[in-house]
């Protein structure tokens, strides 16, 4: 038998791949806020910017007395900063709206990027932005603290359910106040988009913009595959993967074929709608989102197919050994010969193969799984903080994050010709002798931006996002589209039915399981004791009067 060999190549960048497929590892965590709250670990920028700020504040007050009478100007200047009193020399009479911002570990050009970003929104809105940085791994514990202590620790910030922030008070009710960027928002965004963050007639939030349309994908070394006559972009079912597999593992018997996505599981169920913010498919429309009908994704023709194949694999060795303890990422484990491949998702298996090749360091193959993409509701939303002091300022912030193209890729990219150069194709890159292991900045985290379409595509093709807003057009679009779950009367059952989750089903995208007929009917019999059909009750009569309102 022929053995496998791990090829040289060039180290592989340490990128996330998206927002779902990050891994969820648990990096070194730095509580950037005494007890939560406060100003992030780089706090003594305005200290060390003193002698700079002072200069810029007396350029603008001088800029503004050029415009007017001295009395009138002055008057205009101290009411733009109402809500908050600043240190004269610092941030003169502007306020400071401090903007939520996720990282994957805290970068060391944040006082850097703040400021260039605030350079922009003193001349458009008369505030200046301090961000609020956040490790992924910790960020909702974080978010959290902020949250609940009930002060303006943080003004602007997002995040993925919406309707549970509402009820518990922490979503600000800003109808009113978004009224006069309506127009220029739905124009970027989409109406379809924004409305996703209202409820009930009340806008609490502006959606983030990124694609809504997805399928699950498998993706592999690229020589590998070109071996069997794939290449990135094809099309595979589930059957044909399964032949695949066998044909590889014959020739490289060493070497698995399956490592975790995510940190823990094989693949999404992308045929699926979860309606809402729930991960554990307790309660879903089938058929890419197209019945009316909500049901027991645990009992569906679309589960039982699924883990038809996962025995097939888990019994012909495909998968990692211990899959269920393996916390790195694909961009891991993948380019270091200890895997061949890992399924994962996005709305095109061609970019995502590109955008996994340049990333990883070696060339990949990525393959689209099922035939439809469905569009889902957006889930991450960015809100107000009921106790800011700022709320025009902050609710203006959130506008400019999702109309002005300077704004949001200086959010997402940093600042061109220190994190990123533009390529003559028009896309970006990191400037010679920067990477990501010393980049300033949180390059390309698309995915925690509210429009990135407005950015420059970072190592993807210069038309990524035309293609990516093409496939939100083109893609099925999900009966429950806009729908937001109220958990209030099933929250017990809720979190009795993710305990089950949490033990069984994992394990089913495993290595772990000897007997899968046992543990699928454990499964099945667990979720009904813990109350998962009233979950799907509660969705159905919320469902239906969803869709009697439209």
């Amino acid at each position: 038998m022929e053995s496998y060999q791990k090829t040289e190549g060039k180290r592989p960048r340490k990128r996330c791949e998206s927002a779902c497929d990050y891994d969820n590892r648990f990096h070194k965590t730095r509580f950037l806020c005494s007890l939560g709250r406060g100003r992030p670990a780089i706090k003594n920028k305005k200290e060390n910017k003193k002698d700079e700020e002072v200069y810029q504040a007396n350029a603008d007050l001088l800029s503004l007395a050029a415009c007017g009478s001295g009395e009138s100007d002055t008057k205009t200047t101290a009411a733009a900063g109402s809500g908050e009193t600043a240190a004269a020399g610092t941030e003169g009479s502007y306020p400071t709206i401090k903007v939520m911002m996720s990282c994957l570990t805290v970068p060391k050009d944040v006082a850097m990027v703040e400021e260039a970003v605030s350079a922009i929104t003193r001349e458009k809105i008369g505030a200046n932005v301090e961000f609020i940085m956040m490790e992924y791994a910790n960020q909702t514990q974080q978010l959290n603290l902020l949250l609940s202590a009930g002060d303006d620790s943080i003004d602007v910030f997002y995040v993925k359910d919406l309707a549970t922030t509402i009820a518990n008070g922490q979503a600000m009710d800003i109808t009113e106040l978004i009224a006069p960027y309506a127009d220029e928002i739905n124009k970027a965004v989409g109406e379809n988009v924004f409305e996703c963050g209202y409820l009930n007639g009340v806008c609490y939030g502006i959606p983030r913009l990124l694609d809504m349309a997805s399928t699950a994908m498998y993706s592999m070394r690229a020589d590998i595959a070109a071996e069997f006559g794939y290449k990135n972009g094809d099309s595979i079912t589930l059957d044909e993967l399964d032949e695949l597999f066998a044909k590889v593992h014959e020739k490289y018997p060493d070497t698995p074929l399956i490592g975790p996505n995510n940190g823990t599981g094989v693949f999404t169920d992308t045929r699926v709608d979860q309606m809402g913010n729930n991960p554990y498919n307790l309660g879903v429309l089938t058929d890419y989102g197209q019945t009316t009908t909500v049901s027991n994704y645990y009992e569906s023709p679309e589960f039982l197919e699924i883990v038809k194949h996962l025995e097939t694999w888990n019994k012909n060795g495909y998968y990692m050994t211990d899959m269920m303890n393996v916390t790195e990422s694909q961009i891991d484990y993948i380019p270091t010969g200890r895997c061949f491949g890992a399924f994962s998702s996005h709305f095109s298996a061609e970019m995502n193969g590109i955008w996994q090749s340049d990333n990883f360091g070696v060339d990949m193959c990525c393959m689209s799984i099922f035939p439809k993409a469905y569009c889902k509701t957006p889930t991450t939303v960015f809100c107000v903080n009921p106790a800011t002091k700022n709320a025009d300022k902050a609710v203006a912030m959130m506008a400019l994050m999702a109309t002005d193209p300077e704004i949001v890729n200086l959010m997402v990219n940093g600042i061109e010709g220190v994190h990123y150069v533009v390529k003559e194709d028009g896309s970006a890159t990191y400037p010679e002798g920067v990477d990501s292991s010393n980049v300033g900045w949180c390059i390309g985290y698309s995915w925690a931006n509210m429009n990135s379409t407005l950015s420059i595509p970072f190592n993807y093709p210069s038309n990524y996002f035309d293609l990516m807003l093409q496939s939100n057009k083109d893609g099925l679009k999900s009966n429950a589209f806009g729908f937001k779950l109220d958990s209030t009367n099933i929250a017990d059952e809720i979190a009795a039915c993710t305990n089950v989750y949490n033990q069984y089903f994992k394990a089913l995208f495993s290595d772990a399981v000897d007997d899968y007929d046992a543990m699928v009917k454990t499964l099945q019999d667990e979720m009904k004791a813990a109350g998962i059909e009233k979950i799907v009750a509660e969705k159905q009569a919320q469902l239906d009067a969803f869709l009697a309102a439209k």
